[in-house]
């Protein structure tokens, strides 16, 4: 009976231990998430941002590139009608090196009295190309400003992202952790009433009961549930991302994935069984291509370094989070979906409801 009692007592601390076993509430997670998912739309935003600042450069600088050629072309034109005006007049062609840099009282002088002249056309689309250029290369300028204020905002929201992801990552340890050690107590605390009560039952029998006793202990055989379920695995557990399906890219692109943020190095599991094949592309850098058994092709990219390849079962590690390609420094894996092989299609919905 004393036995009895003290196994009665065990149960009793155990269950005191239970009670702060887990540090990390699930409202901690999903706070930190929360931080997490709004960085993320802010990187966003800041990469929409400088791809539009860079196609309004790179049409400015097309501008120029015309403005400069069109120049050329007139900058001769005025020069033989400068030639042309003093071989009438008999006057020195003080227009003839227009390369020079002229001010811009100085070449309104001369046009104007050139115009006095005639041919008007040429000397009035080069003075227009003129002021283009000029226009352009303000604009230009102004706007390789802003391009490098766009730069700085991206690089200073991935600070902030990859912050954020760690401190995700770290909380999530800590509460499986905290889940982890609450599961063994529990065990625990189940196998010590159970040989509370065995040990009970042993006490209660009579004295001439000679027949031994087993116990019946239960024993921890059967691991917890995993929980999960269906035929898609998370491709990168504990990762943080928004539905960003459709959001402007640089150079006048689409996003047609969705951006799995996570530290470098972080695993990547195949999420359906079928065959991988890795290889560099040149926007994605280091890129997975899953060919899944149930005909759908999965495509992921910006790895740090590739994980098994050829045959793979569902959760084989297939390579490695990392920020190769045009991922601007910002480790996560970009996951397309292709049903059939065919266009992708947004992988949200899907990925949301496995991760």
């Amino acid at each position: 009976m004393r036995m009895a009692t003290r196994l009665l007592v065990a149960v009793t601390f155990l269950g005191v231990g239970l009670a702060g076993a887990t540090d990390v509430s699930a409202d901690d997670v999903d706070e930190a998430r929360a931080r997490a998912e709004a960085t993320i739309r802010a990187l966003d935003e800041a990469q929409e941002e400088l791809g539009a600042v860079e196609q309004r450069v790179a049409e400015v600088q097309h501008r120029l590139e015309v403005a400069s050629a069109d120049i050329e072309q007139l900058e001769a034109e005025v020069q033989a009608i400068a030639v042309d005006q003093y071989m009438r007049a008999g006057e020195p062609p003080s227009l003839v090196p227009v390369d020079e840099d002229l001010g811009d009282q100085l070449l309104g002088n001369e046009l104007a009295r050139i115009v006095t002249q005639g041919d008007t056309d040429a000397i009035d689309a080069y003075a227009a190309q003129r002021a283009d250029l000029a226009t352009a290369a303000d604009e230009l300028e102004a706007l390789q400003a802003e391009q490098e204020d766009a730069v700085a905002q991206l690089e200073s929201r991935n600070r902030e992202l990859q912050a954020e992801v760690e401190r995700l990552e770290a909380l999530e340890r800590e509460r499986i952790e905290a889940e982890r050690r609450r599961i063994e107590e529990e065990r625990r605390r189940r196998e010590a009433q159970e040989q509370a009560a065995a040990a009970a039952a042993a006490a209660a029998t009579t004295p001439d009961d000679t027949t031994p006793t087993t116990g019946g202990g239960g024993g921890g055989g059967t691991p917890p549930p995993t929980g999960g379920g269906g035929d898609f695995l998370c491709p990168v557990p504990g990762s943080t991302f928004t539905d960003s399906w459709g959001a402007p890219r640089s150079g006048g692109r689409s996003h047609q994935g969705v951006d799995m943020m996570a530290s470098a190095g972080t695993p990547i599991y195949a999420p359906v069984t079928g065959d991988v094949s890795h290889r560099g592309v040149s926007l994605g850098g280091l890129s997975f291509f899953l060919y899944g058994d149930n005909g759908n092709t999965y495509f992921g990219t910006h790895l740090s370094s590739y994980g098994a390849s050829g045959r793979v079962v569902a959760g084989t590690v297939i390579g490695y989070v990392g920020a190769t390609g045009n991922a601007n420094g910002i480790n996560h894996l970009h996951f397309e979906i292709w049903p059939g092989g065919g266009a992708p299609v947004n992988p949200y919905p899907t990925v949301a409801a496995a991760c």
